[in-house]
């Protein structure tokens, strides 16, 4: 029976659970279509796509944590590493992620991608949450190892004061994603010490959750991992890569940069091209466009 289920089709999904009635919650994600499509959006690297399917995951847990899924999220590591900075942006189940440098190559570390070099560990992920109203709260935490699970881990238990159980994972080759996924297990007040430690024993489990993956959908491998504890299905969420870049951002972008240089723009006599960092999207604005909109700021002022 297992070996005629085709789990690579399985949805990308967030599945949130409690444990034994509330001392623990679960935040189990998968997140191979959106790693797959970034890394052919992104013209990606086998160890970037790597670094996004894991960072996606992260990204995508801190999303489902917000009630209100209007919030926006957005989370960046800046390590230093070959790859330069990482941001994605989270709204309920839909995210968008970028890279600095997508095509940079590593060479694999025992058999695996160097994810740790990629991002690299001499700095900090930031996660900035815009409730929309008021200013937006900022988290900060050092990077641990640029591996980016354990990475998260210290931002939820420095940052957020939540200590974490973190596990993300990425198996690719040669521009294909196979699986890409994580857990996030997060002990609550009251949880006993006898539920602490069932946890902490079952941390062998996840450290191949890529793998697992691969071969298991995601409720069966949360049953056979967590079952035992009381494991209680609160949501299955569907997650999508999406951008929310338009024309008209483009041309506010565009408003922001001044009359001057505009100007400047439009003495160059020629059209203006504006590419979305996160989807990659193009936007041409002839120069009677540039024109209009120079026309407009010298108009507004005074």
């Amino acid at each position: 029976m297992t070996n005629q289920r085709i789990t690579i089709d399985e949805n990308d999904a967030m599945l949130r659970y409690l444990v034994r009635d509330g001392q623990a919650r679960v935040f189990f994600c998968r997140t191979t279509q959106m790693t797959q499509q970034a890394a052919d959006t992104h013209l990606a690297s086998d160890v970037a796509t790597a670094a996004m399917g894991r960072f996606l995951s992260g990204a995508a847990v801190l999303g489902a944590m917000e009630k209100d899924a209007n919030t926006s999220i957005t989370v960046a590591a800046d390590g230093g590493g070959a790859g330069g900075r990482m941001t994605a942006v989270v709204r309920g189940g839909e995210i968008k992620i970028t890279v600095e440098r997508p095509q940079a190559q590593l060479p694999t570390l025992n058999g695996r991608q160097d994810v740790g070099g990629y991002i690299g560990k001499e700095g900090r992920l930031t996660v900035v949450r815009d409730y929309g109203t008021g200013e937006p709260y900022i988290g900060i935490s050092a990077l641990v190892s640029g591996e980016l699970g354990e990475d998260f881990a210290q931002y939820f238990t420095v940052s957020e004061q939540v200590p974490s159980l973190v596990a993300l994972g990425c198996l690719n080759q040669d521009g294909v994603v196979l699986s890409a996924g994580g857990i996030v297990i997060q002990a609550m007040p009251g949880c006993t010490d006898e539920t602490l430690t069932e946890l902490e024993n079952r941390i062998p489990f996840f450290e191949g959750i890529s793998r697992e993956l691969y071969d298991r959908p995601m409720q069966e491998l949360a049953d056979s991992w967590l079952g035992s504890l009381g494991l209680t299905l609160l949501s299955n969420t569907p997650l999508h890569l999406a951008c929310d870049c338009s024309r008209e951002k483009m041309r506010a972008a565009l408003l922001a940069l001044g009359a001057e240089e505009l100007k400047e723009i439009l003495n160059e006599g020629r059209e203006t091209q504006m590419i979305c960092h996160f989807c990659r999207s193009r936007h041409v604005f002839k120069t009677s466009e540039i024109a209009d909109m120079h026309r407009q700021l010298t108009e507004e002022t005074p």
